[in-house]
């Protein structure tokens, strides 16, 4: 039985490292386990055959680490609580589930079973699968939006320093065009001009003046269609 068990964890551990996530199903009466074992613990049967997991499960309880319980080696999994999740199969398990902050961490109470994933990580040496939960509604398009702006704006920043004649270093967002970039209304000019040819993007210049900054461009550039 020893060997059996060892050749079921490292058929387990291999198939982590492709990126699938296996349990075992009993043809007898369909029950799942997970983490896999041979035997089925709901009708006994030792015939369980391995079953790729959808991954997709739902947190049903919920408890948020304090300063003293968070772990060095856990570091770069950040943040996290932990709960008990139900996966779609069938099996519960007390688990790490990543994504959860003393910020959403209300609204997931109050949407518990709130749904999750199973995620595979790296450890030292070897992956092993945890959960994440989904994301928020509205969050994911809020970070969309902020990666694209953000994009938006780095590449503003590098045609202002160009424009200017300024270290890059020395600009930052929220810069007035007004005041700490002040120059000959010729140089904004030239400056939308190159913007619409890099964003490729009609820009009007009563509206780029009065967006005053940086920041504020970037945000008229993501704004504006093309």
């Amino acid at each position: 039985m020893g060997v059996k068990l060892e050749r079921l964890v490292k058929k387990y551990y291999e198939t982590l490292e492709e990126g699938k996530v296996l349990g075992r199903k009993c043809p007898v009466c369909g029950n799942v386990e997970w983490p896999p074992v041979y035997a089925c613990n709901a009708c006994g049967s030792t015939e369980t055959e391995w079953y790729e997991m959808s991954g997709k499960g739902t947190l049903q309880s919920l408890i948020m680490p304090t300063v003293m319980s968070f772990k060095p080696a856990l570091k770069d999994l950040e943040p996290y609580a932990y709960g008990a999740v139900k996966t779609e199969e069938g099996p519960e398990r007390n688990a790490m589930v990543l994504g959860i902050t003393r910020q959403n961490e209300a609204y997931i109470r109050e949407h518990m079973p709130y749904p999750v994933h199973m995620q595979i990580v790296q450890r030292d040496g070897f992956k092993t699968a945890i959960f994440a939960i989904d994301p928020i509604e509205g969050e994911e398009k809020a970070a969309a939006a902020e990666e694209k702006g953000s994009d938006t704006l780095n590449r503003l920043m590098k045609i202002v320093a160009k424009t200017y004649r300024k270290d890059l270093a020395d600009l930052n967002p929220d810069m007035s065009f007004e005041g700490d970039l002040k120059a000959p209304s010729v140089v904004f000019v030239g400056l939308v001009a190159q913007l619409e040819d890099e964003f490729d993007k009609l820009i009007g210049m009563t509206e780029a003046a009065a967006a005053k900054t940086i920041r504020g461009l970037a945000e008229l550039i993501d704004n504006t269609e093309e």
